[in-house]
C-alpha cells in the first residue's frame, strides 16, 4: 500500500511549534525485517504484511500552547484509520543530578530523531512486545581538544571518560549491581572485538540500577570492574559515588551510558524523559552557550557539570 501519514493535535487544533518531521520518508521510516522500496513522489510502497514504525519528532517552541493529546491517522489509497490517541500532559518528569562532574562532557546520541540515533531508533523485542528503553539515553564521552583521547586509541587509560566518578542523580534504592565483566580493547566498526561474547546479559557490560520510585528506574552501564561502590537493596543519596566510568559489555571506547526506564529488568522497559536540574552547555553543533535549568541535554551537546552536590 502507498503509505501517508497524519499528525493531528488535540484541543487546540494547530500546532504553535515547530514539526520537525518534514524530513524525507526514507529518514523517519525504520521497515522491521528489511528494506521498502521508494514510491512515486518520494513516498514509501510498504508490501502487504510487511511492518513498518515512523519516528515523529516535534518540537515547540518556549512559552507555546501545548496541545493536550496528538491523534495518529493512517490514510492509504482506498481507506484511513485512526491510531493511538497520546495525551502530553500525564507524567511529571524527573529532576535529577548530573551523572557526572566537571566539564567537558559530549551527550553523544543523545535525544534526537537522527537516523543514526541507535538509541532512539533501538526498536527491541522483549517478552513478545516491541520497546525502546534507550529512547532518552545518553553516551557520556568526555573529550578535550575536540577527541575522546589522547595517544594510543586502543589503549583505554587514553580515553579521557576512562575512571571518572560516576554519580547517584537521585536518592534511591540499588535494585542491580553487577560487576566483573572484563574491559574491552577500545574499537570501532571492524577493530571491535569484545573482551566476552555479546548477549543480552553482557551488552550493558557491569552495570548499576537505581529504583527512583514511582515506576522509574535508572541505568548506568559500561563500568569500569572492581569499581563499584553499592549493592543490591542499598540506598543512595543523590551526590554519592557510584562507579567509575569503564569500557564494558558492548563499549567501543570508554563512556557512562545513562538511561531512565519504566522497568526494573534491563532492556525490556520504555524509555523516559527526564531533565536535569542544573548543566552548562559549552558547546556543540547549533546551541548556544548557557546555564540550563531543569532541561534535558540534546544529541551532542557540549556540557559542563557544577555544583553536582547542591540540592
Amino acid at each position: 500500500m502507498d503509505f501517508r501519514r497524519r499528525h493531528q493535535l488535540g484541543r487546540h487544533g494547530s500546532c504553535p511549534g515547530r514539526a520537525l518531521t518534514q524530513l524525507p520518508h526514507s529518514a523517519i521510516f525504520q521497515t522491521v525485517g528489511g528494506t521498502t522500496a521508494p514510491g512515486q513522489n518520494g513516498s514509501l510502497a510498504i508490501p502487504n504484511g510487511r511492518t513498518v514504525v515512523v519516528f515523529m519528532y516535534i518540537a515547540f517552541d518556549r512559552g507555546s500552547q501545548i496541545p493536550d493529546k496528538l491523534v495518529h491517522r493512517v490514510i492509504t489509497t482506498d481507506s484511513f484509520a485512526t491510531g493511538a490517541i497520546i495525551a502530553t500532559r500525564h507524567t511529571s518528569l524527573q529532576v535529577l543530578g548530573p551523572p557526572l562532574e566537571g566539564p567537558d562532557w559530549l551527550a553523544a546520541d543523545g535525544p534526537s530523531n537522527d537516523p543514526d540515533n541507535h538509541h532512539r531508533r533501538g526498536v527491541l523485542v522483549v517478552h513478545g512486545h516491541p520497546v525502546i528503553s534507550r529512547r532518552y539515553a545518553i553516551d557520556w564521552k568526555q573529550v578535550k581538544n575536540g577527541a575522546s583521547f589522547s595517544g594510543d586509541p586502543r589503549d583505554k587509560e587514553s580515553y579521557c571518560a576512562y575512571g571518572k566518578n560516576v554519580l547517584a542523580v537521585a536518592d534511591g534504592r540499588v535494585v542491580t549491581a553487577r560487576d566483573g565483566l572484563p574491559d574491552n580493547i577500545p574499537g570501532h566498526n571492524d577493530a571491535f572485538h569484545p573482551a566476552v561474547p555479546i548477549t543480552l546479559e553482557t551488552v550493558a557490560g557491569n552495570t548499576i540500577t537505581i529504583d527512583l520510585g514511582n515506576g522509574q528506574f535508572a541505568y548506568y552501564m559500561h563500568l569500569q570492574p572492581g569499581s563499584l561502590r553499592v549493592k543490591p537493596g542499598g540506598r543512595v543519596r543523590r551526590g554519592q559515588v557510584l562507579a567509575r566510568v569503564g569500557c564494558t559489555g558492548d563499549a567501543r571506547e570508554p563512556h557512562l551510558h545513562f538511561e531512565m526506564t519504566d522497568s526494573s529488568e534491563p532492556i525490556a522497559g520504555e524509555g523516559l524523559p527526564y531533565v536535569i536540574d542544573r548543566y552548562r552547555v559549552i558547546g556543540g553543533p547549533g546551541a548556544s552557550e548557557a546555564l540550563r535549568t531543569r532541561e534535558l541535554p540534546m544529541d551532542n551537546n557540549l556540557i559542563e557539570f557544577a555544583g553536582v552536590h547542591e540540592k
